[in-house]
């Protein structure tokens, strides 16, 4: 018994042991980790010198297309990255009239291989360069500043004294009223980098070079189309036409199940010859024809059932027909009479009494 104390009591004494020297060995401290951008970061890499330059006074906002780019105030600085073949060379020449007028422009190198108008038109030359280990010392204002430039590029301006320089990978110099900055790259002001060594007092340092009231940033331009000003502007309208279409192609879409046999020809009655027959005469403006057919057709039966009314006087045939028929003596008397083009209301009613003539002969047959 005394033995199982003895071994219980080493235990403990041992843990306690192993516990103190990990306590007095080790100590926790805070690790960073890289997690990547998310939100707004990730779309916009510029995003965090944005709202540096809007804590230190500037306004910032982005520029999504050519017409806005278009529209520039004088007293602004434009950053804008690589990525830019959309320029024409007569937006390059506004933007850098605009620049003449006062602007700020800070413009990175196309990659090597990729034609870049806008340097072309500035007169600085791109070549290969070396990639720096470390990031370049710049001296500015008195005071040395460490900045991150990651490319294997180098740039020439082919004349000017430049304003500030980055060893042969940043140039500003004046131009006119203005600035243009010209950079291998903007790396030192995107999200990645603009908190590491100096780079954010580099970049503020270029963005005052000009008193600008604003920070634009030509970035992620989007291309016009029709489809998204009638989704922005006209939206319910589409989904009527959608709707209509949907519909229609319903309407007109074969149904499923077996093929219907076609119904076999039938033959066409006497009466439906003689109405297609009409239709044609009454369309074809030849309505005369059919009235002189239905009278003649009515006045030969009854000369048929009476056969002195051919050769009765015009006042006789007159009082036979108003008493044949039971209408007054001067229907009777337009009935005899009539032929040509009549209005509508006529037509019926000659029609009407040529029709009576036959009822009328018919019951006196039976």
């Amino acid at each position: 018994m005394k033995a199982r104390h003895l071994i219980a009591a080493a235990l403990v004494l041992a843990i306690g042991a192993g516990g103190y020297w990990l306590y007095d060995g080790f100590e926790r401290v805070p690790a960073k980790e890289w997690v990547g951008p998310s939100g707004e970061a990730r779309l916009n890499p510029f995003l965090a010198a944005q709202r540096l330059a809007v804590r230190m006074g500037l306004r910032s906002r982005e520029l999504r297309s050519l017409p806005q780019l278009d529209a520039q105030t004088p007293n602004g600085v434009l950053l804008m990255p690589n990525h830019r073949q959309a320029l024409d060379a007569a937006r390059i020449g506004r933007l850098l009239a605009w620049v003449g007028a006062g602007g700020h422009l800070i413009v990175e190198a196309e990659f090597p291989g990729v034609s870049d108008p806008l340097l072309d038109a500035l007169g600085v030359a791109r070549e290969t360069g070396k990639v720096l280990d470390k990031p370049l010392a710049i001296e500015v204002q008195g005071r040395k500043l460490a900045v991150s430039f990651v490319d294997a590029m180098s740039l020439k301006p082919k004349a000017g004294a430049p304003r500030l320089r980055a060893g042969d990978k940043l140039y500003s110099f004046a131009r006119g009223k203005g600035f243009v900055t010209v950079a291998t790259s903007l790396h030192f002001a995107r999200n990645g980098l603009i908190g590491e060594h100096d780079n954010a007092v580099f970049f503020w340092t270029l963005a005052t070079l000009t008193p600008a009231a604003e920070l634009r940033v030509y970035f992620r331009p989007e291309r016009l189309s029709l489809w998204d000003f009638l989704a922005q502007n006209a939206l319910p309208a589409l989904v009527a036409a959608g709707l209509l279409l949907f519909a229609w192609l319903w309407h007109i879409a074969p149904r499923f199940g077996p093929v219907p046999p076609d119904l076999p020809p039938a033959r066409r009655r006497l009466l439906d010859h003689l109405r297609a027959s009409g239709r044609y005469f009454w369309a074809n403006g030849l309505r005369n024809r059919l009235v002189v057919a239905a009278r003649d057709a009515a006045l030969w039966r009854l000369a048929r059932a009476q056969p002195d009314f051919a050769v009765a006087a015009q006042a006789e045939k007159i009082s036979r027909l108003s008493s044949l028929v039971k209408i007054s003596k001067e229907e009777a008397a337009k009935f005899l009479g009539a032929g040509g083009n009549m209005r509508g209301a006529d037509f019926i009613r000659v029609t009407q009494h040529a029709q009576r003539i036959h009822s009328a002969l018919e019951k006196g047959d039976k």
